[in-house]
């Protein structure tokens, strides 16, 4: 049941407004509502995380349940990009450790059960329609809800909002705040259970003609397989089925022999765009965007779950600076945003500029084109 006033609003639930209801009410004393509009066991995209997210979920109080989770180490990247043979780069180095590969529902529970642990509300299938702020600058906002099949909906009110919708942002939507583009793509993606035969513990990664593919072996014996290109070519991805994806993975010279020696069954199939872009305004007074929502990143970077979890603690340091009055953290986050989108940029172009095997194919001139503003 929906009270008619919270102190907080975070619309989203994925990582980022998860990590942020955590931080928060392990700060202050606020109640706090996290509105999502997906069922508590809908799939999840997105299970690589670098070795630094131990860091993250330590000042979360969920490190020891991340440990004792079974989710599986990563040795490292195996990858055919910019040159015909293979690539490793190993995590061997790295004093933090391995990098991760998660069980990604049991991970989003770990995160959901500390929320509640916290004292934070959770409202599943329900939709944001739209908000109205009262009262000035600094007044509440009163926002549209609607849950499962509801037809009529509910209005609350928010004395401070937080927009983790994902990369559509769609509360800062409703004050006419549109995220800046810097490029678009698709990523479709395979899930499946391995019944038989071993793969390597090595993420892969391999660049094709028409974008380029990433595969993982997964804990409980599952495995993702993605190919990330531009949108001409998801018709032929979802051919028949999505035989044409199958078939498109087969036919790649490293990753598609390791794949084809997996007998792979229960295969689920998802499509969805890839923007990387900023919000130009990100904050404001009583209300501020995290992860997808405020700066949403080319998953070559692996660091979406990162991105959220680091964000979400950020939001935590402003909620409570803002309750508190604290004028000296209200105004940093922006800039801290901005810094961390501008080395994404770097990173991002130089990984692009490696690849020139393509460079008359479509989807490998248009990355290199776009990457030459940010060099």
């Amino acid at each position: 049941m929906l009270k008619s006033k919270y102190d907080v609003v975070i619309l989203g639930g994925g990582p980022a407004g998860l990590a942020a209801a955590i931080a928060i009410r392990s700060s202050i004393n606020a109640s706090v509502l996290v509105v999502e509009r997906q069922a508590p066991d809908q799939t999840r995209i997105g299970e690589s995380c670098p070795p630094e997210i131990v860091l993250l979920l330590k000042k979360l109080g969920v490190a020891k349940e991340f440990y004792r989770a079974g989710h599986q180490t990563c040795p490292g990247y195996a990858s055919v990009w910019g040159r015909a043979d293979v690539g490793y780069n190993d995590f061997i180095v790295n004093p933090m450790g391995p990098s991760w590969r998660l069980n990604r529902p049991i991970f989003d529970k770990m995160l959901v059960d500390r929320v509640e642990e916290c004292g934070a509300q959770i409202s599943w299938s329900t939709r944001f329609l739209d908000s109205q702020q009262c009262g000035g600058d600094d007044g509440p906002y009163s926002l549209l809800l609607t849950q499962g099949s509801n037809t009529i909906p509910d209005k609350i009110q928010a004395s401070f909002v937080i927009d983790a919708t994902g990369f559509k942002a769609s509360f800062a939507r409703t004050k006419n705040i549109v995220k800046s583009v810097d490029d678009k793509l698709f990523a479709t993606v395979r899930f499946s259970k391995v019944s038989s035969g071993r793969g390597s513990k090595q993420i892969q990664l391999e660049a094709i003609e028409q974008g380029w593919c990433y595969h993982a072996l997964l804990p409980a014996q599952k495995v993702v397989s993605m190919i990330v290109s531009e949108k001409e070519s998801i018709p032929t991805l979802r051919k028949n089925g999505y035989q044409g994806f199958d078939e498109a993975l087969a036919a790649t010279t490293f990753i598609g022999p390791k794949v084809n020696k997996l007998n792979l069954e229960e295969s689920n199939y998802y499509t969805c765009p890839i923007h990387s872009g900023i919000l130009p305004t990100r904050e404001g007074s009583n209300w501020m965007a995290i992860g997808d929502a405020v700066s949403s990143f080319d998953p070559v970077a692996a660091q979406g779950i990162y991105k959220g979890l680091s964000h979400g603690l950020l939001a935590g340091i402003k909620v409570g600076a803002w309750f508190e009055n604290d004028k000296s953290e209200i105004s940093s986050f922006s800039a801290q945003i901005k810094q961390q989108y501008e080395i994404y940029l770097r990173n991002k172009t130089h990984v692009y500029g490696l690849e020139r095997r393509w460079i008359r194919s479509d989807f490998w001139r248009k990355r290199l084109a776009e990457n030459k503003k940010y060099v």
